[in-house]
């Protein structure tokens, strides 16, 4: 009997072992710096989590979608109750608009990676009107000719102005093309006809509930210059679900086979390699793939089963195209779904190249 007990509670803590891990909860995943001045210099904010687990936590990397965002982070594990940082500094210099760019947070906790978020708005530096304006459509100028709504929820409208000059001896009509204007975008100028001298603003208004894409989003919104020249505005945003606590009870959930990275291992320069990313829905209602985010033009992706029943399993085809590239490389998949559980799933391929 004593010996039976001693297995008894042998198996009981060994299970307890084996359910202990580390879990990271941010204070906040975004943080908006509002207006900052291009030439203020570098600004930085701290992420502060906490370790609400029962293991050590352990950083391994972070990653930033741009070279203007630097991270720094707390490197040694984490214990149990206590806080750590990572600490994000974005440099506006030669980036004057709108910006949001992310932090892809590697760890060993049970939510392995985490996706952070900075946006906020550069405040170009004082220059002349031929600076101030540097764009040119005609006569006209411009000072942009890309519009960036940052993030906007599925469903809502946002609106974006440009500020536009008439440096020129005669009047200039402005209006929006009735040809190839996207759905979902409408544009409006005023004043429509600038006078020599005169300062106006075309306004963009993107409906998102008549564009039926997420996540990062690119498209033209064509122009009329005088009533003949055609000319393009670039629209860029980023289109994301917003979630309450009630949708995970019945919430899709996405759930990979295996682990969440593809090693080709060694890859001979200029060949392809090709791997399927395996999932299946196991939640309860139907699983959609609203977007796959790449970062590099090396990888090509093909979405098999953009939308799978609960139960049900969908698979997505990765391309590494090796030519130009040479040594280790590491790419990352952030896979969009419309799960309050899932909505984010990021996926790691990896190689080297040789020659």
């Amino acid at each position: 009997m004593r010996l039976l007990l001693i297995i008894i509670l042998s198996v009981i803590c060994g299970g307890g072992e084996l359910l202990a891990q580390p879990v990271i909860k941010f204070d906040t995943l975004e943080y908006d710096f509002g207006e900052v001045r291009e030439l203020g210099g570098i600004v930085q904010y701290r992420f502060v989590y906490q370790n609400t687990g029962d293991k050590p936590l352990i950083i391994n990397t972070v990653h930033t979608s741009c070279g203007c965002t630097s991270p720094a982070w707390s490197k040694e594990p984490v214990l149990p109750s206590k806080s750590g940082y990572i600490d994000v500094s974005f440099d506006p210099r030669d980036r004057p608009g709108a910006f949001t760019k992310s932090i892809i947070v590697d760890c060993n906790a049970s939510e392995k990676n985490i996706t952070l978020y900075i946006t906020g708005n550069v405040m170009p530096r004082p220059e002349p009107l031929s600076s101030s304006y540097p764009y040119e459509m005609m006569d006209l100028r411009l000072k942009a000719t890309t519009v960036n709504f940052g993030k906007v929820i599925a469903g809502q409208s946002a609106s974006k102005e440009i500020e536009v000059i008439n440096p020129s001896k005669a009047n200039i009509v402005i209006s929006p093309s009735t040809q190839n204007m996207p759905p979902c975008m409408q544009i409006t100028v005023k004043p429509s006809i600038l006078k020599p001298g005169e300062k106006g603003v075309i306004k963009c208004v993107l409906n998102t509930a008549k564009l039926d894409e997420y996540d990062m989003v690119q498209f033209d919104a064509p122009i009329l210059i005088n009533e003949s020249a055609n000319y393009d505005l670039h629209v860029k945003t980023i289109v994301y679900e917003q979630f309450a606590d009630k949708d995970k009870k019945n919430a899709p959930i996405m759930t990979l086979d295996g682990e969440s990275f593809t090693d080709f291992g060694e890859i001979p320069a200029g060949e392809v390699r090709i791997c399927r990313i395996n999932y299946k829905n196991t939640g309860s209602n139907p699983l959609k793939i609203r977007a796959i985010r790449n970062a590099c033009d090396c990888i090509s992706v093909r979405i098999d089963t953009p939308e799978v029943a609960p139960g049900e399993s969908g698979s997505i085809t990765v391309v590494f195209n090796s030519e130009g590239r040479t040594g280790k490389q590491e790419r990352y998949l952030t896979i969009i779904t419309n799960s309050a559980v899932s909505q984010q799933v990021v996926y790691k391929v990896k190689g080297n190249v040789v020659k």
